[in-house]
């Protein structure tokens, strides 16, 4: 069921954005290179749990071999034959041969076999080789390696890399391309047109339910804004809605500085003061965009320690809430340029390969 909804969750934006003209049809190909690989793996995963499941009954003596077999017998072989009220004494007696293996005289500590099955169960469980009914690694730190999205050439662990086994495994957050965009509880500090009606609220609720669009999410500082002020100017261009998420350090709606004075950063003292100071050049991009800007704060943690990200940087974020883009920290080329090729590959679009292109676009925009 998981792999189904998600299934619809990476098709439905992009069906919507070729019906509103967003994107090329050929997005439609990402489809299928995207999720194969998870279906794949879910479909072997859960043949493994599966297995697991099973270790737990043949571990008690019940072979799920022989329940098969008796199942065909039945179904298909000389036992379809028996009148019902043959056929039903038979499985009575197959069941009852089942459940004394179970009873309390056969499987105790003073039974040596009774004992060593009751030891397997035990090491089975302790060692969480039976069912599972939860796999957080698998149904949310899974990563798209190819489709929609700029890949990285640096290697990172894949969850689908692992030999599916039926045990579970913790989710560990990541901000690589493909991923999904992780969870932290924010607190809002200004929202303008992103209507969350609340004070505190998670990554994931950054996105409008009913509107396809992307979402650009920075920390303040210089090189972060000037990426979000290429992708406002080049989103525009393609005709894509476009937000842009600034998270600031906790702490900052407790300095000076108050909600309603968000752009007179002189305001605010100390460090925070710093901080703001050194991105003031970015404020021309903020003007023109302020209803599409929301800033934010950290409530606990560090989001770029959340995200493995060591320094400043942006990250693109599709409407199915899976990173299609990360900033490199080294990048000192034309971020407009730059943008526009991270939009024509994800949309599928021809790409304007000279900034003069770019520059006509844009005055006719």
């Amino acid at each position: 069921m998981n792999t189904g909804i998600q299934d619809a969750h990476n098709l439905a934006w992009k069906l919507a954005s070729v019906l509103n003209g967003l994107a090329s049809p050929a997005i439609l190909s990402t489809y299928e290179m995207e999720r194969k690989p998870i279906a794949e793996f879910n479909t072997a995963l859960s043949l493994a749990n599966f297995n697991a499941a099973m270790s737990v009954p043949s571990a008690l003596g019940l072979n799920p071999n022989i329940a098969n077999s008796v199942h065909q017998a039945m179904n298909s072989g000389i036992g379809s034959i028996l009148p019902s009220g043959l056929q039903t004494v038979f499985l009575e007696s197959i069941f009852a041969l089942g459940r004394a293996q179970l009873a309390t005289p056969f499987l105790s500590r003073h039974n040596p076999l009774g004992s060593l099955r009751l030891e397997r169960v035990e090491h089975i469980l302790k060692e969480g080789q039976s069912l599972q009914l939860q796999f957080p690694a698998e149904d949310l730190g899974f990563r798209y390696e190819q489709g929609a999205l700029i890949p990285e050439v640096e290697k990172e662990d894949n969850v689908l890399e692992e030999k599916p086994t039926g045990r579970r495994r913790e989710y560990v957050p990541s901000s690589k391309p493909g991923s999904r965009l992780p969870h932290m509880q924010l607190r809002i500090l200004s929202q303008n047109k992103f209507h969350l009606n609340k004070e505190i609220c998670s990554t994931l609720d950054l996105f409008s339910g009913n509107v396809t669009e992307f979402l650009l999410i920075a920390t303040p500082s210089k090189t972060c804004y000037i990426w979000a002020d290429a992708a406002f100017k080049i989103a525009k261009v393609y005709k894509v809605p476009l937000k842009v998420c600034i998270i600031w350090p906790g702490g900052i709606s407790a300095s000076p500085l108050s909600k309603e004075s968000m752009h007179a950063w002189h305001e605010s003292e100390g460090s925070i003061t710093q901080q703001m100071q050194s991105v003031l050049e970015g404020e021309d991009w903020r003007r023109e965009n302020t209803e599409f800007v929301v800033d934010v704060e950290e409530i606990s943690g560090s989001w770029l320690e959340l995200c493995k990200m060591t320094k400043p940087g942006v990250l693109l974020v599709r409407p199915d809430e899976h990173i299609a883009w990360r900033s490199n920290p080294t990048f000192s080329g034309d971020t407009m340029l730059e943008l526009n090729k991270v939009f024509s590959i994800v949309l599928r679009k021809p790409e304007l390969d000279t900034h003069q292109s770019l520059k006509t676009k844009l005055d006719v925009c």
